[in-house]
């Protein structure tokens, strides 16, 4: 009886230890099913957030080494075209026009643009393609548009927003920096004096940075005189550069009123914030806010090499 009531008592103990290990293993299963779904989750969200940090990171700053930026800087394409994007007053005419060498805002009212944009890198300052001096009428443009009849007689210059200077390394860009969506009436004084002294400078801060973004244009009054058949005469001009490949971007604005002078360019010198006061208009809003907030309520005339 001792033999049978042992073996019964083995054959409950064995049967309860195995139902036991059962469920431990089928709980453990679970759960492990389950960790690592969470798990494949939060590496998924882990290298999402790693990926963006690390694109940003590389998005706006290329290494000082001069044989690798021209590589990294056509990896930050992406940021750059949106850098050189503006973001205009909600009733502003617009028209978006991409062209080789430059990006145009377009305005059918005015019959000359909002802003101008682009990139010069020091290997495109170095270009060799002539100027051709051809002003045609943009044939891109689909609203209203300027045409080379206005500006006959005018007694001002078509001074261009991007200059013809900084397209010489294409012959289609050189040919396109002078449709007319890229030039405005401008004071012949200030076409070839101290716009042009400024034009000269930035060519020089590509080649020190290796690359650097521009953003210009005209400032219109509400009512402003015309030329021709109604193309606006602006009050003033303002560009601003930004220099975002460093470890520290620097920028800087200009405004200079359209008329003669002759002035050092630290007259016309102020801050990126002072430019978006006068125009409405918002640069830079694909950088960070701090990076934004930083280099726009700032500037340094000793980084700029102006006296």
């Amino acid at each position: 009886m001792k033999k049978k009531k042992k073996s019964t008592a083995r054959k409950s103990f064995l049967g309860r230890l195995v139902l036991f290990v059962f469920a431990f293993v089928s709980i453990g299963l679970l759960f492990s099913q389950s960790y690592d779904l969470d798990f494949k989750n939060i590496i998924s969200v882990s290298q999402e957030v790693e990926n963006k940090i690390s694109g940003l990171k590389e998005s706006i700053r290329i290494p000082d080494n001069s044989s690798s930026q021209d590589n990294s800087i056509k990896q930050g394409k992406d940021l750059k075209d949106r850098l050189e994007y503006v973001i205009v007053p909600s009733n502003t005419r617009e028209e978006i026009i991409e062209h080789t060498g430059y990006t145009v805002s377009h305005n059918s009212k005015w019959k000359i643009p909002n802003w101008v944009g682009y990139e010069l890198t020091r290997r495109e300052v170095m270009g060799t393609n002539p100027r051709n001096d051809s002003f045609a009428p943009d044939p891109m443009v689909k609203g209203n548009k300027a045409q080379l009849s206005d500006y006959k007689n005018s007694g001002y210059d078509r001074g261009h927003m991007a200059p013809a200077a900084d397209m010489k390394w294409s012959k289609k860009v050189m040919k396109e920096s002078f449709y007319l969506s890229n030039i405005c009436p401008q004071n012949q004084n200030l076409n070839r004096g101290d716009w042009n002294d400024l034009e000269e400078k930035v060519r020089s801060w590509a080649k020190r940075d290796s690359a650097i973004i521009i953003v210009c244009g005209p400032i219109v009054s509400k009512r402003p005189q015309k030329i021709g058949n109604n193309v606006a005469v602006p009050d003033a001009f303002f560009k601003i550069i930004l220099s975002p490949f460093k470890n520290n971007p620097q920028a800087i604005g200009f405004i200079m009123p359209n008329k003669a002078g002759n002035n050092p360019l630290s007259h016309y010198a102020c801050s990126i914030d002072k430019v978006e006061e006068i125009t409405k208009m918002d640069f830079f809003s694909a950088l960070p806010d701090d990076i934004e907030n930083k280099i726009e309520s700032t500037y340094s005339l000793k980084y700029w090499n102006i006296k």
